[in-house]
């Protein structure tokens, strides 16, 4: 493998590009967990007043509108993130430009998403659903292009704070009305009032980046920014249809009380979807740079180890899931409504452990502009899905009365897909025997943590307790056996100790392991 400039060289005082990424995915993450807690509250409180059947078409009307809706910024916000990234003089144009594609696109696709539901034939209940969220759709765009800006300025403390404060108002919003009797209508308009706030307040915020102050270069030709972004929106709807016609078809074969029990599983299985999600966010510009200015060897390593921090992460939340499904799921919903939620959320939680993997190798292939070898890989997931989920939700329904069964191990295959596909498309020599080394040692650390986790349900120990105490125990036998890479448990033992990292030159970095072999200029992370 080599990348486009093989000839990058170490500058002093520059940060370790793995480093770069770790402590800008530990802002995220860190932050990220404040705001999915207050979201899972929130979910909570809305299922339980609103029961099975009104939370299914609440959802049935939500992921209608983001599989139509994704398609708002015509993939220009990926674009704006590498170009950005990049050279910061472009935020201006690029960003003008970019707003501009999503009003117009927001316009047009609010009207495609109410056809769409009265083609689908849904409910009066769930058209007027679309009807409210419909207008989510331009207030979602716009937040994902400023925060694109952000990112490739890898500056994610606003767009961060703007989700905190923004599910908490509508935490804030949502339980006394609910408790006035309001219904999926009031929760769906406050969604949609909050992702409007959220909006406003990144571009409030956005000016203050630095690419703002610098001299414009001249805006991007029309031509060039939509070719440049239509191969992005290919892929992020292949993408979303891949992973979510599966809900559409859930409720045109089954019930709506069906379609809550998916989605509640499945706002648990995405409350935890941050955390690779966010290693995405951070490793994006990161990688768009080093394959681009840095030496091949920078490349593959960062890669390399990112990956291993992906497979230690990964590995404890799924056994988590899978063991305590049952808790999980009675804790936050009741048995008694939400019983059959259960064997989705054990399936879900394996999907999961993938799925951390894919989005790495995703963010992979698009930094090394791969984006038309992943439109293909998804083209073929979308295929797939449909016909098995004609095959599973009609089986699962008459085997178990239980069709969303049949939907989640759609899902469950698609991963497995992906993933075979993606690592086929990776360049030969980023992954090797340390990886499996380390894929394995995590395994059989999650082995011991399921067993422990049983033993715990065994003795009657509060599910939450057993899972961070069983966490911790992970973690702690994950770095005294050396799996976690070298630099990023340095930085970490550093972090807790509050000491300044030390500046690791080349000769010290590119051990024969190897660790990351190339300093990069530092980041101005927030």
């Amino acid at each position: 493998m080599s990348s486009p400039a093989g000839t990058g060289s170490t500058q002093p005082g520059a940060v370790n590009p793995l480093i770069s990424i770790v402590r800008n995915w530990s802002l995220l993450a860190g932050s990220q967990v404040v705001a999915s807690l207050i979201a899972m509250a929130t979910m909570v409180i809305v299922s339980r007043n609103l029961g099975d059947a009104e939370f299914g078409r609440l959802y049935l009307a939500l992921t209608l509108t983001y599989i139509v809706g994704l398609a708002v910024d015509f993939g220009l916000s990926q674009v704006v993130t590498r170009a950005v990234a990049r050279d910061h003089a472009l935020a201006r144009p690029y960003f003008v430009r970019a707003a501009l594609v999503v009003g117009a696109m927001g316009v047009c696709l609010y009207f495609v998403t109410l056809g769409s539901a009265l083609a689908l034939g849904y409910s009066p209940e769930v058209r007027s659903l679309v009807l409210i969220l419909g207008v989510l759709i331009a207030a979602e765009g716009f937040s994902q292009v400023l925060g694109a800006l952000f990112q490739a300025h890898e500056q994610m403390l606003v767009p961060v704070f703007a989700r905190i404060a923004v599910n908490a108002i509508t935490l804030a919003l949502v339980v006394p009305l609910l408790l006035r009797g309001y219904g999926a209508a009031m929760v769906a308009t406050v969604i949609v009032l909050a992702a409007i706030l959220r909006a406003a307040f990144q571009a409030a915020a956005v000016r203050r980046l630095g690419g703002f102050h610098l001299p414009t270069p001249r805006p991007p030709q029309w031509g060039g920014l939509l070719r440049a972004g239509l191969p992005f929106l290919v892929a992020q709807e292949l993408g979303l249809f891949a992973y979510r016609v599966n809900v559409v078809i859930l409720g045109r074969m089954s019930s709506e009380a069906t379609v809550g029990w998916y989605g509640a599983a499945s706002r648990v299985m995405e409350a935890l979807n941050f955390v690779p999600l966010l290693l995405t966010t951070a490793t994006f510009p990161v990688l768009s740079r080093l394959w681009v200015n840095a030496p091949t060897t920078t490349f593959t390593a960062t890669v390399r180890k990112t990956l291993h921090l992906v497979l230690v992460v990964a590995v404890p939340v799924a056994v988590v899931l899978f063991i305590l499904a049952e808790d999980i799921i009675g804790s936050l919903f009741t048995l008694q409504a939400y019983a059959p939620a259960v064997p989705i959320l054990r399936i879900q939680a394996l999907s999961l452990a993938l799925m951390f993997v894919d989005y790495l190798l995703v963010c992979v292939l698009m930094a090394i502009g791969k984006e038309r070898i992943w439109i293909s890989i998804l083209a073929a997931a979308c295929l797939l899905n449909p016909v098995l989920n004609w095959l599973l939700i009609p089986l699962a329904e008459s085997r178990y009365g239980n069709g969303a069964i049949g939907a989640a191990l759609v899902t469950l295959v698609i991963e497995v897909f992906v993933m075979a596909c993606a690592l086929r498309t990776i360049p030969s020599g980023t992954f090797g025997v340390e990886s499996a080394r380390v894929a394995a040692s995590a395994s059989a650390l999650g082995a011991v943590l399921g067993v422990v986790l049983l033993g715990s349900r065994i003795l009657g120990v509060p599910w939450f307790l057993a899972a961070a105490v069983g966490g911790i125990g992970y973690l702690a036998t994950v770095v005294w056996l050396h799996i976690l890479p070298p630099d990023v448990a340095r930085w970490a033992r550093d972090m807790v100790l509050r000491r300044p990292m030390p500046i690791a030159a080349a000769e010290e970095i590119a051990d024969p392991s190897p660790l990351v072999a190339e300093a990069t200029r530092a980041m101005d992370a927030a």
